[in-house]
């Protein structure tokens, strides 16, 4: 699966070729067959694992009771972004893969099924910030986007020549929080 990743993540899911991913991991067209039926089935695997691999980072050194207060949930939104930020610098390529090209023609039901997983794990952070007045009343989804497409547009400036030092990324952080809080009602900072 490492060598399809590979290939995926360097010619999209479109451009790679089951014989090229066969070569590049140094095996039989028909092994490949053996395991996965298809081009399809190949990626569904390679995009779960990936995902799995995303959300165990997304919950690393989470804390395992909701925030009571805005210290406790800026404190989470800090592990929050630290764990993005991690992904993207360790699993690169997951990353790449993962968002930096269209998946839906070929997801079955739990590709579907673990990306749910991983929207919902983020849009229970998002109620928390709710519950606390410190968001916006709004589809949970809404903020989700915000946060996740900057950060996915922040790493794709890895693959295009800028990479945002540890310190830009925290000024983005900031940045996202102070939007998401700015202006009480929603927030006392």
């Amino acid at each position: 699966m490492d060598a399809a990743l590979e290939v995926f993540a360097a010619q999209t899911f479109a451009g790679a070729r089951v014989p090229g991913i066969a070569k590049h991991a140094g095996v039989a067209q028909g092994t490949l067959y053996r395991y996965w039926p298809s081009k399809e089935a190949l990626a569904n695997d390679v995009y779960g694992n990936a995902k799995r691999v995303f959300l165990t980072y997304l919950r690393r050194s989470m804390p395992t009771t909701l925030p009571a207060d805005e210290a406790e949930m800026r404190a989470l939104f800090d592990i929050l972004w630290r764990n993005l930020t991690d992904f993207a610098e360790e699993q690169t390529l997951m990353l790449i893969f993962l968002e930096h090209q269209q998946h839906a023609p070929f997801l079955d039901q739990n590709a579907l099924d673990i990306t749910r997983e991983v929207e919902e794990f983020a849009h229970g952070l998002v109620r928390a910030g709710q519950r606390l007045g410190l968001f916006p009343p709004v589809n949970p989804q809404l903020l989700r986007l915000m946060v996740f497409g900057s950060y996915v547009g922040l790493s794709k400036g890895r693959t295009a020549g800028y990479s945002p030092s540890r310190e830009e990324m925290i000024i983005a952080r900031d940045a996202l929080w102070a939007l998401l809080t700015h202006g009480s009602p929603y927030a006392g900072t």
